[in-house]
């Protein structure tokens, strides 16, 4: 993975960082590519995208995709899967070592609630509801079910099959970053 020049975000006081590999304004704003590291057991929000549709890759290690408690897609290294815009899910590391959670978003507004949830953080003055209240600013609700979803849509392919679905600059920087 080329990950030169990749900005860090701390969207928790004392948390881990997110990774921005692709900032939207690199490319014209198409969309956005972040990674953050799952320790053993580990999860990420559970969120719902209004807006943006988000291919979850697994960078590192083994991916547990969940819809509320039900299994959508279980990512070994190298795989991806795309959640259409209005799908709640969680990603929870699976298996015996730590994993590398990479997250394609077009056309990227989530980007624009984390920065303020890092300059949150950096007052250390946040507390759950206004982290609710910012992600909510760009069509992005904590929530664990989702209304409806289509288990049909689901496929697990490898990463680079996808790079044809994603805008054409983002699978562009994309290449060179995560490629293999």
């Amino acid at each position: 993975m080329n990950v030169d020049n990749s900005e860090a975000l701390l969207l928790i006081p004392e948390g881990y960082p997110v990774w921005i590999d692709v900032p939207q304004a690199s490319i014209g704003g198409a969309g956005t590519a972040m990674r953050f590291d799952l320790p053993l057991h580990g999860h990420n929000l559970p969120l719902l995208h209004h807006r943006e549709t988000k291919l979850v890759v697994a960078l590192e290690g083994l991916l547990d995709i969940r819809a509320g408690r039900r299994r959508i897609a279980l990512l070994k290294e190298g795989e991806a899967v795309k959640l259409n815009p209005g799908f709640a899910h969680r990603i929870h590391q699976h298996g015996e070592v730590p994993s590398t959670v990479g997250a394609v978003l077009w056309p990227g507004v989530v980007e624009q609630a984390f920065r303020e949830l890092a300059a949150a953080a950096v007052q250390n003055s946040y507390q759950r509801n206004d982290m609710i209240e910012i992600l909510a600013r760009y069509d992005v609700v904590w929530a664990t079910q989702s209304h409806e979803y289509d288990l049909e849509s689901i496929r697990v392919l490898p990463f680079r099959d996808w790079l044809g679905d994603l805008p054409e600059a983002l699978a562009k920087a994309l290449e060179s970053k995560w490629g293999k």
